[in-house]
């Protein structure tokens, strides 16, 4: 609501919020830049930390390929395997049988060795071969084998719970090859396992797991157990891998392919452990942030105090001035910083304010007595209008009608038209001195401003104008239920008077007039239409006719005194409302008039 001044926090309460909101902002902003910061070298150390671990357990897995097929190849160099390869025969079987026999630490992991002809034929088997031996692992096994001169491994496959390859070695003879030597090696839980497993963990860490797979991405292990595959395609990716494995939670990745065989090794770290070290410096950063806002409050504060208090006693002294009251300074211990100065420049301005408080006084009220008189003074010339100049317009219209009943039938046609002329002169400044004498007092006179029914009102104003309707038949629609608008009623009416005379009036000689009244809301207040079917207005003289003495026409053609809508903006201008026209030339015209809409009747 206009005029109602809300209050809100004090500065003293403003202060403090504000330097706190920002040391906050300025922490928050320090601590998360530097946790991102943390958390991306964090990362970047954990990716080249994972590019070294991956190449190096590579070269690792690399080394220990190179001794599976030397192992394999000694088998298949022995003189005993390479004679029963170029004649097998019962003679030649037991010791070809011992020298495919494994020894040393190794020989439990090997299940069966087998021997094979060169044409792909199985010739002997050392060992339990029936829960090992893949007919379909052999055959890609011997054909990786023969494109090479030092043998190959096979992939992974499972057998049970527990996971078997094979190590294919050529057996030549004669510099050819006649046949090939099938180590099938298991990955069981073991005495070498368990040591092999605690050497990757303390190179790769205790966080980290390990495993291997096949690059067809088809069998997976830890070397203790199979394993589900990762979640996404590691063998053709690169860099530090991203995803969820099931047990685990989100992990980072590193993948790489093991030179000469068809294994896929891969190293994955659980995020959480990786960025363990951010959340860590993130937990401190807020208890430093803490510290820091818990100071900047208590800064905040006591600069609050120190800054608000002089700004108090100024604000309760601008509110005492606001008030009328002008005896009270700031007071204050003097300081001599702005504060003070403004403080002191206060007191100054009030002091002036004050002197010149007196001074409008006298002034005011000696142009009260001069308005006043100046106002009685009008009052009589008004009054002298009103009766000393009509006497002899009176005198001049009597006179006149009595030559021309008394003396007419001596006059010529030129003199009876003169005595006329001078009986419509005088008629017209008697009309002309009414609208002036009622202008002035619209100008004048004070509205009590009290809900009027429209609907009333319009009636009564039709009613005043009875006899110009009756002469002219006209037609004139009131759309009721007229609002109830805030006005004074008199003022009002006339208003209602002049557009309706004016409708009646500005209408084309042989047109029957034709007028609509009717309301409308208008945003919060009530707007008033008043249309006819006249002779309209063209658009560069809408703002002109509502000046006193404007006409646009000749008085021959449409009588009046040019005063009518003066009045109508006048007094709507007087009751808070506003008037404006909406017309064209031939079209007719809408005149409207907005009002204050009365407090029971809005909605």
């Amino acid at each position: 609501m206009p005029g109602i001044v809300r209050r809100g926090l004090s500065i003293s309460v403003k202060l403090p919020l504000l330097i706190a909101a920002l040391v906050v902002a300025v922490t928050l902003s320090y601590g998360w830049a530097a946790y991102q910061t943390v958390r991306r070298s964090t990362a970047t150390a954990v990716a080249s930390r994972l590019g070294t671990v991956v190449d190096q357990l590579a070269a690792t897995l690399k080394a220990s390929r190179g001794q599976l097929l030397a192992t394999a190849r000694t088998v298949a160099d022995s003189p005993a395997v390479r004679a029963y390869a170029l004649a097998p025969g019962d003679s030649r079987r037991a010791a070809a049988q011992a020298a495919m026999r494994s020894g040393g630490p190794q020989a439990q992991q090997v299940a069966a060795t087998e021997l094979w002809s060169a044409d792909r034929r199985r010739l002997l088997v050392v060992g339990d071969a029936d829960p090992w031996s893949k007919e379909a692992a052999a055959r890609a096994v011997l054909a990786a084998a023969a494109g090479s001169d030092s043998g190959a491994v096979g992939q992974f496959y499972p057998v049970g719970d527990s996971l078997g390859y094979a190590v294919a070695a050529p057996v030549v003879a004669g510099s050819r090859v006649r046949g090939y030597v099938v180590q099938w090696r298991r990955i069981a839980q073991s005495t070498d396992t368990r040591e092999q497993n605690s050497r990757l963990s303390r190179l790769i860490g205790s966080d980290a797991h390990f495993f291997i797979g096949n690059a067809a991405d088809d069998v997976w292990t830890d070397l203790a157990r199979r394993v589900p595959p990762p979640p996404v395609d590691v063998t053709h990716a690169g860099g530090v891998l991203r995803y969820e494995r099931a047990g685990a939670g989100p992990v980072l990745a590193s993948a790489r392919l093991v030179p000469g065989t068809p294994w896929v090794l891969l190293v994955e770290f659980p995020r959480d452990v990786v960025l363990a070290p951010a959340r860590q410096f993130l937990g401190r950063l807020i208890l430093i942030g803490a510290a820091i806002l818990g100071l900047g409050l208590l800064a905040a504060w006591g600069a609050s105090r120190t800054l608000t208090r002089p700004l108090v006693r100024l604000t309760h002294a601008a509110d005492a001035v606001a008030a009328g009251d002008y005896a009270q300074p700031v007071g204050g211990p003097p300081r001599g910083d702005e504060l003070g100065r403004l403080a002191r420049a206060f007191d100054v301005m009030v002091a002036h304010v004050r002197a010149s408080q007196r001074g409008l006084e006298e002034r005011v009220q000696a142009r009260t007595g001069e308005l006043e008189e100046r106002n009685a003074e009008l009052e009589a010339f008004a009054y002298s209008i009103s009766h000393d100049l009509r006497a002899p317009l009176r005198a001049m219209q009597g006179f006149s009608l009595a030559l021309l009943e008394d003396y007419g039938d001596r006059l010529d046609e030129a003199g009876r038209r003169y005595a006329q002329r001078v009986i419509t002169a005088a008629r017209t400044m008697d009309r002309l001195i009414d609208d002036l004498l009622a202008y002035s007092r619209l100008a004048r006179a004070e509205l009590r401003l009290v809900p009027i029914d429209l609907g009333r009102l319009v009636r009564s104003s039709l009613e005043q104008l009875d006899g110009e309707v009756q002469g002219r038949g006209a037609r004139i629609t009131v759309a009721e239920p007229l609002p109830v608008v805030v006005g004074h009623g008199a003022t009002l009416g006339q208003v209602f008077v002049n557009l309706l005379a004016n409708g009646i009036k500005f209408v084309p000689a042989g047109q029957v007039p034709q007028m609509v009244v009717r309301a409308e809301p208008h945003g919060g207040r009530v707007r008033v239409w008043v249309e006819d079917n006249g002779i309209g207005i063209a658009a560069e003289h809408h703002e002109r006719i509502f000046r006193v003495f404007e006409r646009l026409h000749r008085a021959d053609d449409y009588p009046g005194t040019g005063i009518g809508l003066a009045i109508v903006r006048k007094g709507v201008e007087r009751m808070g409302g506003s008037v404006g026209v909406e017309s064209a030339l031939g079209s007719g015209s809408k005149f409207w008039i907005e009002l204050p809409r009365a407090p029971e009747a809005a909605p």
